[in-house]
């Protein structure tokens, strides 16, 4: 929830009040009204959201429908209205969701390390892994390009750079090469490891395997000589 709230006081008024639809979603109870009707309500939730992720990542945002969804958790299509006006908002809380547990993640695997390259090493090895776990909200957050969802696309760009804030924080703290471009850096990082999908195969290499290996070539190709 902390995650969130850090990018809803950081974003345009218009993004805050489309974000402002998910935080049910997302706090640790979701429900706050005592009665039994309210508590059936916010428990269908978490299911909804399940099975949007499940047709978003398998069959594609664009080609899923409310009805799609709707029949994939046993819900009359008119329920689904209820919570989320459009599939554009249901998209929104299914990717804030998975953004916030991948922060999460990675701020905790991250928070009593010093080191800038051990740090950075951490983050690549937690984005690989989540990457490779092939976990639907992952999917949904490393697959869905926000320009595929334009009535959104500005909400989901917030989103999606409150996570890589976490890696511009890390290699602004490392001494790299006179003159080298640290947001062209973090970005063919980026798109380095979420290309792992494509060509990983069990049992060859492991996440770990592969920080190491990234932390190895970089620090051959941008630190100043003389470190």
């Amino acid at each position: 929830m902390e995650s969130l709230i850090k990018v809803v006081t950081s974003t345009p008024v218009k993004t805050v009040q489309k974000l402002k639809i998910i935080r049910m979603t997302l706090t640790e109870t979701l429900v706050t009204d005592s009665s039994s009707k309210t508590r059936r309500s916010h428990s269908r939730i978490q299911p909804l959201l399940n099975g949007a992720a499940k047709l978003f990542a398998t069959k594609g945002y664009k080609e899923t429908t409310m009805r799609d969804i709707a029949a994939e958790v046993g819900m009359l299509p008119g329920s689904m209205y209820y919570h989320f006006k459009s599939k554009q908002e249901l998209l929104l809380a299914v990717y804030t969701q998975a953004v916030i547990a991948l922060k999460t993640k990675l701020e905790s695997a991250i928070a009593l390390e010093q080191d800038p390259w051990k740090k950075l090493e951490i983050a690549i090895i937690t984005h690989v892994e989540t990457i490779l776990d092939q976990n639907d909200f992952a999917r949904i957050m490393i697959g869905v390009i926000p320009e595929k969802a334009p009535e959104i696309q500005q909400e989901l760009t917030a989103m999606r750079d409150s996570y890589e804030q976490i890696f511009i924080d890390i290699i602004d703290d490392i001494p790299l090469k006179k003159g080298l471009n640290k947001t062209l850096f973090r970005l063919m990082l980026l798109g380095a490891l979420n290309s792992t999908q494509i060509w990983f195969h069990k049992g060859a290499f492991t996440p770990v395997d592969i920080g190491h290996e990234f932390i190895r070539y970089l620090k051959t190709s941008v630190v100043p000589a003389e470190q």
